[in-house]
């Protein structure tokens, strides 16, 4: 089993922007991995403390089709300075082989060692 991560950023914490940016995420993770909904073992969100108009994973049953796959949401630690906004997710995928982690938007300044992005 492998863990692959993802993280993405909305502008205003509403549902039309939480769902646009967990579908571009998803679709992205899942289009770089070749991911199969009946290899996910796992979905794991967590969103910073300004998210609060709708869990991201509702929208990987509702526009994703991905309706059997046990899915968690987790508020992320709010430490000073951190990137607000944020959506990460881990999912723990059945392959022998490493996946390609995701950071779209704002959340490229999380890993700019896997991005190649200093934006902040």
């Amino acid at each position: 089993m492998i863990a692959i991560r993802g993280a993405t950023t909305i502008e205003k914490d509403t549902p039309i922007e939480i769902k646009e940016a967990t579908v571009e995420l998803m679709n992205e993770l899942i289009a770089q991995n070749s991911l199969k909904p009946e290899n996910m073992v796992s979905v794991l969100f967590t969103a910073t403390k300004d998210i609060r108009s709708a869990y991201p994973g509702k929208y990987l049953r509702e526009v994703l089709g991905i309706t059997d796959v046990p899915i968690l949401h987790f508020q992320e630690m709010d430490v000073q300075g951190a990137l607000g906004l944020c959506i990460r997710v881990m999912i723990h995928y059945d392959a022998p082989v490493r996946g390609t982690s995701v950071y779209l938007r704002k959340s490229k300044s999380l890993r700019p060692d896997l991005t190649g992005s200093s934006i902040v």
